[in-house]
């Protein structure tokens, strides 16, 4: 493994600490009155003005040299990334969410092999299962709440994760992560809008809210910059494979800033989900064309 795996799979669980992160801020947020629907359009609005402000103090150019139509499927798969995984824990039990939703690495790594020709590594094939179950059993999802519109929405949100990471990774290497980030978000408030429609906005209703919001939308713009980069450099599979590591930073958040226990099952799943991110660093396969860092990462 060279030193550009190295720090892009950093880069990587990086990521998913602070995907983590706005997990946990966005249940608060919920508990000051504001709906799913809403906390999207504000966070993409604070995420976007963050990110434009974030390129002119870098004096990025805001040129974007993408295929149109591949920059759409990159928007539309991460606008549905955000409405599937928030969206479904209105129907159906958190727990039940996350398991449905973290089967998108499986997507990736399927379509990747599919494509390449390629078969799946004893150990790649291993630490995917491994980290599968564990979070299924870290989470502790409970089947009794079943809810067609919250299955649907949290396999709309996996599927949406899949084309977002498949897409990005089609970008010519010299796409700047920075600048493809702030387009992104900027086209995802014209979405957002769309889908505001025949909802009411429901801000917060105390100020602490509106910090939350704030936090959520900087996390936001940390996660997915990095989340790029960490493409870029690792290559979708393990990228996804990695982003398992985000179920335990919301378990232990939850546990630290929530006060909900940890029960001996969920330690057992963080535990082989982590034995499973390790096995996923056993080895880079021989041959496999390495992923290009873009000169503006």
């Amino acid at each position: 493994m060279n030193k550009n795996q190295i720090v892009g799979r950093a880069i990587a669980l990086t990521a998913a600490i602070f995907y983590g992160v706005n997990s946990t801020l966005s249940r608060l947020a919920y508990d000051t009155g504001t709906t799913p629907v809403s906390l999207t359009l504000y966070r993409f609005l604070m995420s976007a003005a963050l990110m434009i402000a974030l390129v002119l103090i870098l004096r990025k150019s805001w040129k974007l040299k993408v295929n149109p139509l591949l920059f759409a499927f990159c928007v539309s798969g991460m606008f549905a990334t955000a409405i599937g995984h928030l969206g479904a824990v209105n129907y159906i039990p958190v727990s039940l969410a996350a398991v449905i939703f973290y089967t998108f690495p499986l997507y990736v790594v399927a379509y990747q092999r599919i494509a390449h020709r390629e078969p799946l590594a004893r150990h790649e094939l291993i630490a995917f299962v491994l980290a599968f179950v564990g979070i299924a059993i870290a989470l502790g999802p409970d089947f009794h709440e079943f809810d067609p519109a919250g299955i649907a929405l949290a396999f709309g949100g996996a599927i949406g994760a899949t084309v977002f990471i498949l897409s990005y990774e089609k970008f010519p290497p010299q796409t700047d992560s920075y600048v493809s980030a702030m387009w992104i978000m900027i086209t995802s408030i014209a979405l957002a809008l769309l889908l505001q429609l025949g909802f009411d906005l429901v801000p917060p209703r105390a100020s602490i809210g509106w910090i939350y919001l704030v936090m959520i939308a900087a996390a936001s713009v940390i996660s997915f910059v990095l989340s790029l980069q960490a493409i870029r450099r690792v290559g979708s599979a393990i990228f996804s494979l990695l982003l398992n590591f985000e179920p335990i930073v919301i378990l232990s958040l939850a546990w630290i800033v929530l006060g909900e226990e940890l029960s001996p099952e969920r330690i057992s799943g963080i535990a082989l989900i982590v034995f499973a991110l390790f096995l996923s660093h056993w080895r880079v396969a021989r041959g496999r064309p390495q992923p290009v860092v873009a000169p503006g990462d």
